[in-house]
């Protein structure tokens, strides 16, 4: 009996054991991507990058392993994971990544339970995954300094607290143009007329710095009374030394860095929870669950949207509804209009010309999910065992489902179980963007278009089909690729030249007169497949002409085998120090 009574408590200290792996790992991971930066060891951050999100499936599954071993023939007894449950409460209660470890403990019980839809008896759901109250943004270890400037002093001193054992090119003028550049920005927003003591500003750094790919962040923000703005410095490491790239002064081009096309960030986080508002407060209108996807704690961002989303259909008349532009022929894509996600579904058959199955659509999405997504690829995050009130579904989205998707979906007359689905950012499809557009908005985003295109490129990204409809505009007013199903790798593609006809009458042939594999890619036929309007790919070919060309891919494929990684700047050139800082860029 006592042995009986003490097993909640082992159980639920085998999880969290398994949870402390798990985050001194992620933890570990991030820390050295420090290293990484100062030693300019770009494929070593990559490779990190991939192993870091595989971590959470690794040590999640040994926990499930673990409490079925423990328990035995009771694996499945509610009563038992109930008393676990409150027993991991207990002994989670005063951690400052107590949310991130409740999340763990839901994974574990729905993996072991395969759960459909939510059991608050064996899960934390709502305020229970954050209940402690010292979670405040004011815990965090800020650095702080009160000054009516900001100047080249204070920015060496900023500079200076990260230590990076890498020398600057030369700090003395890093810190003059970030100065000149804040008093530019900062100075018009001073109040005049008060005591000093009511409106001296606060700067204010998160210490560690915020890495991805190539770059560093410093994160901060600049308080003038009431208001707060970002303050954000952008870091490189060319040959020379550490430089500092842009400073970031407003919330859209931060926005961009947090973006949702973009990979996770590296960072020494204590405290999740902290971060988080510390970001949010710099950039209200991002949601919370999608600040801790960027931060690299992307399962527990997918518990805080399924709770925003849950939220949003409570609302009167709330109800999913088909999304905007042409019906896919892999996926059902479907949206709550109060909510910028979009839910996608394999269907259960993809009919010709498709030439791919449920599976390999799977894995596609895991290759992007495990890739860098250079600003070009929106994250896709993977919920299964979801259920939602039928009544929340319009008509003709639900019959789509229950006809399209009956091997995963399951309607009754009072729920839609998803045994599997894939949530994405609401965008704007490309072709839905251009038939609206005034000439020039039309042009800009075309030109965009073929940016994207070379962008996927440079990361060794082959969309497979270039048709509008795949890609999206952002509010930003930036093309991202978000359909994935024929997406390769440009180094596993043939790319060739069109052969020359020998008879006349071959080129008016309905089959093809030459042979052709299947990774075989004719770039002259792109224009046949973009869909634009003839003066657009005008516009097109004018400055992404060589994407037409074999020599392009080509070039690509051999950058790629040599192992160069390329830069891809996610801010404006507007706020680049030097003028010739965007030189960087990809191609």
């Amino acid at each position: 009996m006592r042995a009986d009574a003490e097993l909640p408590r082992e159980v639920a200290a085998l999880i969290l054991a398994a949870f402390d792996r798990y985050h001194h790992h992620f933890r570990a991971i991030s820390r050295r991507a420090k290293r990484r930066f100062e030693t300019r060891d770009w494929q070593g951050m990559q490779r990190d990058s991939s192993r870091r999100l595989m971590l959470y499936n690794l040590y999640s599954g040994r926990a499930v392993d673990g409490s079925r071993s423990r328990l035995g023939e009771r694996v499945l007894d509610t009563d038992l994971w109930a008393g676990i449950r409150e027993q991991y409460r207990t002994l989670s209660a005063d951690r400052w990544d107590a949310e991130i470890a409740r999340t763990f403990f839901n994974s574990v019980t729905r993996r072991t339970f395969t759960t459909v839809g939510v059991r608050p008896d064996i899960e934390f759901l709502g305020p229970e995954l954050d209940e402690r109250g010292a979670f405040s943004e004011e815990r965090l270890s800020l650095h702080t300094f009160q000054t009516l400037d900001i100047p080249p002093a204070l920015v060496e001193t900023v500079l200076k607290d990260v230590g990076f054992k890498a020398p600057f090119a030369d700090l003395e003028r890093e810190a003059e143009l970030v100065a000149a550049s804040a008093r530019r920005q900062f100075m018009p927003v001073t109040p005049d007329g008060h005591e000093p003591e009511d409106f001296i500003p606060l700067l204010e750094m998160i210490p560690e710095p915020f890495f991805r790919n190539k770059g560093a962040y410093l994160v901060g923000r600049w308080r003038v009374g009431k208001e707060i703005y970002p303050f954000v410095l952008a870091l490189c490491h060319p040959e020379e030394g550490i430089t500092v790239d842009a400073l970031l002064t407003t919330s859209n081009d931060v926005s961009g860095v947090f973006g949702f096309s973009r990979s996770y960030f590296h960072a020494d986080v204590d405290r999740p929870r902290g971060v988080v508002e510390f970001i949010g407060s710099i950039l209200p209108h991002k949601r919370r669950d999608e600040l801790y996807t960027s931060i690299g704690y992307n399962r527990h961002g997918k518990t805080e949207l399924y709770r925003t989303l849950s939220e949003h259909l409570k609302r009167p008349g709330a109800r999913f509804e088909a999304a905007e532009g042409a019906k896919g022929m892999v996926m059902i894509v479907f949206t709550l209009p109060s909510l910028n996600v979009v839910f996608k579904v394999i269907r259960d058959r993809i009919a010709a010309p498709k030439r791919t199955t449920r599976r390999a659509v799977r894995e596609r999405y895991r290759l992007v999910f495990l890739r860098d997504r250079v600003g070009r690829l929106v994250d896709a995050q993977e919920f299964e065992g979801l259920e939602f009130p039928a009544s929340r579904f319009a008509d003709e989205v639900l019959l789509e489902l229950e006809q399209e998707a009956g091997r995963t979906v399951r309607a009754t007359s009072g729920s839609v179980a998803f045994d599997h689905l894939y949530t994405q950012r609401l965008m704007t499809p490309l072709d839905v963007y251009l038939r609206r557009a005034d000439p020039e908005a039309a042009r800009r985003i075309v030109l965009d278009y073929g940016q994207a295109i070379k962008d996927l490129a440079a990361a060794n990204v082959f969309p497979g089909d270039f048709l509008l409809k795949n890609f999206g505009v952002t509010r930003h007013g930036r093309v991202i690729f978000y359909d994935y199903d024929e997406l390769c790798l440009v180094t596993d593609c043939r790319f060739r030249k069109m052969p020359e006809a020998v008879h006349p009458e071959d080129e008016l042939a309905a089959q093809s007169w030459f042979g052709v594999g299947e990774d075989d890619i004719f770039p002259e036929e792109f224009p046949r497949f973009l869909g634009l309007a003839p003066e657009l790919l005008a516009t097109f070919r004018a400055t992404h002409g060589d994407l037409f060309e074999v020599e392009f891919w080509e070039d690509m494929q051999r950058r790629q085998h040599a192992g160069e990684i390329m830069d891809f700047i996610p801010y404006p050139a507007s706020c680049c120090l030097r003028p010739l800082a965007r030189s960087r860029r990809a191609p």
